[in-house]
């Protein structure tokens, strides 16, 4: 059964989710933000197939021919969705990262704050990790786009601590795609099944096992790395 999560925010829980971009932009362009927000929240609850338009434009506070300007379908409304948290999100984990000292370091943060965003917003997780996988073939080059983002953020950061010396040469590619994957499931699990307990207590055998495989000594980390609670 899903679990009903109230509409969700970056910062203040349980305000409604504010996506990023510029506050002082065009009447279009909060319009089209607008939509977006809503969306997530209506997708998040609902899941896109019992999701509707007019729910969406309501919550959003627009009428339904301002709407259809900005997106023609529900299909385009969940399509700028997914891409704009994907890609927003790997944004935020990348801001997260620049005070770590050490490439190596910083691929352990990366791996922290992706699972540490996921916990705490559960809309997001579920919206770019379930719906989009469940919404259809049509979907298919957009779940892919969320799965190359964050991997592509775990494929950098591997890249770096290479050229550091800290990490021996590697297929880094295979080697982010595996750990995303891993990661991804552990998510989506926790997800479908709440009653497994809270995802912070999967985090510290997860990030042993994936810092081992490539040879990262894990006591030369901190110690205290722990996801949000939830």
């Amino acid at each position: 059964m899903r679990q009903t999560d109230p509409p969700v925010s970056f910062g203040d829980w349980p305000l409604q989710l504010r996506l990023p971009g510029a506050r002082r932009g065009t009447k279009r362009d909060a319009t089209r933000r607008a939509l977006l927000e809503s969306a997530l929240n209506v997708f998040g609850e609902k899941g896109y197939h019992r999701a509707a338009v007019d729910e969406i434009v309501t919550r959003a506070g627009r009428s339904k021919g301002t709407a259809y300007f900005h997106f023609p379908s529900k299909e385009a409304i969940f399509r700028a969705l997914v891409r704009e948290l994907a890609s927003y999100l790997v944004e935020r984990v990348d801001r997260e990262l620049v005070d770590e000292p050490t490439a190596i370091h910083r691929l352990d943060a990366a791996l922290l704050s992706v699972i540490d965003i996921f916990t705490k917003h559960r809309t997001l997780a579920r919206v770019t990790l379930v719906e989009v996988a469940g919404a259809g073939r049509a979907f298919s080059d957009d779940l892919l786009f969320v799965r190359q983002q964050f991997a592509a953020l775990i494929r950098r950061h591997l890249d770096a601590a290479v050229a550091e010396g800290t990490l021996e040469p590697c297929d880094t590619d295979l080697i982010a795609t595996a750990w995303f994957g891993a990661i991804s499931e552990i998510v989506v699990r926790w997800l479908h099944d709440p009653d497994r307990g809270p995802l912070h207590m999967t985090y510290p055998a997860l990030r042993h096992l994936l810092l081992q495989s490539v040879g990262i000594d894990i006591n030369q980390l901190p110690a205290d790395r722990t996801p949000a609670h939830a």
